[in-house]
């Protein structure tokens, strides 16, 4: 686990870094430094290259960055919004949500921008998809009416519901041993870190803060880093798959937002 890295996105002093530093947050080094605020950073498997949503442009782009030589690639730029990327388990595609036929819907597009390809056709919003080792994207969804969380094949089809206790739960992240689901659930007003074993659909809340968001698997599927608030600025904090283990990362200074645990070296 201490060969592994992380990147999150600091907003200090009205800027607005791509950061890398190793798992512990120590050892940070600045990817991509912007006046305007970077979103949703994602590990390829291969841990060579990040995607993210950058407002550069004055709208949400994706792109692609190489971490070895800072080469960023546009995958997505279609009228309106383009957000939420998430790779596929071999790094060939990036699972995205674009609005450019209206409400935000998901759609896979191969790694270079090429391919572009749409998976769900809803009359609600969906958004937040990620892959899975079985070949599903699972994803938020309002279509019933509040955001929950459902499934469908990489390839599109008919989606499955997910997530049924409370009325408010988005953001899943399928662990990388395909055993887990985590994601973040409100309950009682408070957004907390929750994880769904797959295999009996039982649901644990893991934290006791009150604005988590941004779960990422550590690549043992053991821990799952996430961003919460202290003191009114977001730190970063680890929290272990059962919820016995928690410990705050040391991270420098200012607003740290938007965690993504990448994978082992290779």
């Amino acid at each position: 686990m201490f060969s592994t890295r992380i990147a999150y996105v600091v907003k200090s002093r009205g800027q607005f870094l791509l950061q890398i530093a190793d798992s512990d947050g120590q050892g940070a080094a600045t990817a991509l430094t912007s006046s305007e605020p970077i979103i949703s950073p994602v590990w390829s498997p291969d841990g060579g290259r990040l995607a993210y949503v950058s407002f550069e442009k004055k709208k949400p782009v994706i792109y692609v960055h190489s971490i070895s030589s800072g080469q960023r690639t546009i995958v997505a730029n279609f009228k309106g919004s383009n957000s939420a990327p998430g790779w596929s388990t071999d790094g060939r595609r990036l699972a995205i949500v674009l609005s450019k036929d209206g409400h935000s819907q998901i759609y896979s597009v191969n790694a270079d921008g090429s391919g572009l390809q749409r998976v769900t056709q809803s009359a609600g919003i969906d958004t937040e998809p990620r892959y899975s080792v079985d070949g599903n994207i699972y994803f938020t969804s309002d279509r019933g009416g509040s955001p929950q969380i459902y499934r469908v094949s990489a390839t599109g089809g008919d989606a499955q519901r997910v997530t049924f206790e409370g009325s408010y739960n988005v953001s899943p992240r399928p662990s990388p041993d395909g055993k887990t689901l985590a994601f973040i659930t409100r309950r009682e007003g408070r957004f907390q870190l929750a994880a769904m074993d797959l295999a009996s659909r039982q649901v644990q809340v893991l934290s006791d803060s009150n604005k988590d968001e941004s779960p990422s698997f550590a690549p043992n599927s053991r821990m799952i880093l996430i961003a919460t608030e202290m003191g009114g600025r977001g730190v970063l904090s680890a929290v272990s798959s059962d919820g016995r283990i928690k410990q705050r990362l040391s991270v420098a200074a200012g607003d740290v937002r938007e965690p993504a645990w990448g994978p082992f070296f290779q």
